[in-house]
């Protein structure tokens, strides 16, 4: 062994006695010739986990009668100077015996199709010529050539990188240390790599995969043709850039964290310069993980954190391309109106604010509702399923910034519009209609006088009647959620005619009649008396008609069959509505008479007679 410019070059003889004796015999092993052999290339950046990928297809080949497990990283332990270099210096112990790795893994290749073995070949793909020749070596001997192309976030693979180099002493990659600089240019080139290899045919198969070996391209090349518009790259590319969902983020998040455990501990039996090379990995990883990670948020409840709150690019392409085009075309009109449906969950306001579509759709006004804000969230349908009473908290800081924008658009282009709303609380209520009234519209509030037990039954039925009909999950509002919300709804009818908010204030019931209405005059005072906050609240008191309360008993009756689960939840707004039915269709009550005092003999107990005698 020789020096050169201060790395270690074994002479010919040695490099030749390594590969001959140590490295052939331990990779061929039990594999034996094919008539038809296969050479898979697992390719993908350091860190992109090829070699979980590589164990699983060598497994499947293995079946065949044995196949050969190709790498240059594997054989730099059977270089007499790699455990020297590494003691010396970690970051260059790879690059002083990269000249022989790569020979001894050419050797091993050119073996393998001397004698028609299949081969499993782990590949950075980062050099197309490189890639091209490969290709065309194993093709010439005829072999059916296959690639597999690990397509991951570069946060992701970043990640990898130093997961592997902290792994205890004796696993596969401990120690192993990759640049920056080579990560990042195996990364970029991966793409580049496959276009040409499908461009120019040299592969019977490309596959692109992520790590957990779910498929997110393939193609065959038969008959001289691809079966499809080839297109890998383009995948690799397009999988790199994916916005991540909630619980990529919180797996990323708690790899993030282990590795940051690990590097501690690594301090206690690494050199302090091992440590050094890659103590900026975990905020370069965190880094890289920006643009494609949701964004933490908190909760009042365990586990006190989740990720479905977008990033701040997902947010803006789901408002352009989804929202924007839903919201229809905006009609400019001379005086624009915005009418307000307001009312606590459950109590009807899209059935009125069809009504008030229909009364306006000469005018053609835009309909804003938060559910079609909620359902251009891709986390909606799940949580839906998985937290039916709070699915909405979970993502309204994303469809309520949806919301304000998509007013904001149509207020920009003059038109009118019908907004449903649950309010969260007077103040919001009041500074969205200033918004409109500054802008030079006319504003009306439309209030939905229904009963709490009534809104609520209807936060029930909804959910019971879209959960059977199984065509998405449905949403079931929580009773604290519900008060919440009718007290909120109280909360702007009083200030709405207090402060003269809007230009119209008007209360129906649930069937359309109306129970109140106001009209504010030029002077900027309401033409009638004022009182709609009393009348809303007597509302909330109004007795049910003996046909009101039959057909609100059927109505609990069917919940408490169709939602047993929620059975307590049903019976509590059965007990909130007692009190306003017909005396004679209160539930929980006797048909017959008081029974009469009975006659009790008193008994008098053994030891208390006992202690008298």
């Amino acid at each position: 062994m020789s020096e050169w410019d201060g790395l270690p070059v074994l002479s010919e003889q040695e490099h030749r006695r390594v590969l001959a004796e140590v490295i052939v015999p331990a990779a061929t092993a039990g594999a034996v010739p094919q008539e038809r052999p296969v050479a898979v290339l697992v390719a993908g950046p350091p860190g992109s986990g090829k070699t979980v990928i590589g164990d699983v297809l060598h497994a499947v080949l293995e079946r065949r009668g044995g196949a050969v497990r190709i790498g240059s990283d594997l054989y730099k332990t059977a270089h007499p100077a790699y455990a020297a270099l590494l003691a010396g210096d970690v970051r260059a112990a790879g690059a002083g015996v990269r000249a022989d790795v790569r020979r001894w893994q050419a050797g091993v290749e050119r073996h393998a199709r001397r004698h028609g073995l299949d081969v499993v070949v782990e590949t950075a793909f980062a050099d197309a010529d490189e890639a091209r020749a490969q290709a065309a070596a194993y093709r010439a001997a005829g072999y059916r050539v296959e690639v597999v192309a690990v397509a991951v976030a570069l946060a992701v693979s970043q990640l990898g990188v130093l997961a592997r180099y902290l792994a205890p002493d004796g696993q596969d990659g401990a120690q192993r240390w990759v640049s920056w600089a080579n990560h990042d240019e195996c990364a970029g080139q991966l793409a580049r790599t496959l276009d040409v290899l499908e461009a120019e045919g040299l592969v019977d198969r490309v596959a692109v995969v992520r790590r957990g070996l779910e498929v997110l391209y393939a193609n065959e090349f038969a008959g001289g043709r691809w079966m499809r518009q080839p297109g890998a790259g383009a995948a690799v590319e397009a999988e790199r850039g994916r916005w991540w969902g909630a619980a990529e983020t919180a797996r990323f998040r708690r790899s993030l964290a282990g590795a940051q455990r690990e590097l501690v501990r690594a301090e206690e039996r690494l050199a302090s310069d091992r440590v050094l090379a890659v103590v900026r990995d975990v905020e370069r990883a965190a880094a890289l993980a920006e643009p494609v990670r949701r964004t933490a948020q908190a909760l009042s409840v365990p586990p006190g954190v989740d990720f479905h709150r977008l990033s701040a690019d997902e947010h803006e392409w789901i408002f352009e391309n989804l929202i924007v085009p839903d919201l229809g075309p905006i009609t400019a009109q001379e005086r624009p109106v915005a009418v307000f449906v307001m009312g606590a969950p459950g109590a009807g306001k899209t059935g009125a604010a069809v009504t008030v579509l229909r009364a306006m759709r000469s005018r053609r006004p835009v309909w804003i509702s938060g559910g079609m804000f909620k359902a251009a969230h891709p986390d909606y349908c799940q949580l839906l399923r998985e937290h039916p009473r709070t699915a909405s908290a979970r993502i309204r800081a994303d469809y309520k910034a949806w919301q304000a924008r998509a007013e904001q658009l149509v207020r920009d282009g003059r038109g009118d519009a019908v907004v449903e709303i649950a309010p969260g609380g007077a103040a919001e209520f009041a500074d969205s209609a200033a918004l409109w009234r500054r802008a030079g519209y006319r504003v009306e509030l439309l209030v939905l006088d229904v009963r709490a037990a009534d809104s609520r039954q209807g936060t029930a039925q909804r959910y019971a009647e879209v959960s059977r009909g199984g065509v998405r999950p449905g949403r079931f509002t929580t009773a604290t959620g519900h008060d919440r919300c009718l007290a909120a709804v109280l909360a702007c009818v009083r200030l709405a005619e207090q402060r003269c908010l809007v230009d119209h204030l008007g209360i129906v019931r649930r069937d359309g009649s109306a129970s109140f209405r106001n009209v504010l005059g030029p002077g900027g005072r309401w033409s009638g008396p004022v009182g709609a906050a009393r009348v809303f609240r007597l509302g909330q008191q109004r007795l049910y008609s003996e046909q009101e309360a039959l057909a609100f008993l059927g109505r609990q009756r069917a919940l408490r069959a169709a939602l047993p689960q929620y059975r307590r939840e049903i019976d509590a707004i059965t007990r909130l509505a007692v009190p306003l039915l017909p005396e004679r269709l209160r539930p929980g009550r006797l048909a017959c008479a008081a029974p009469a005092a009975l006659p009790v003999r008193l008994y008098r107990p053994v030891f208390s007679a006992s202690l008298a005698s």
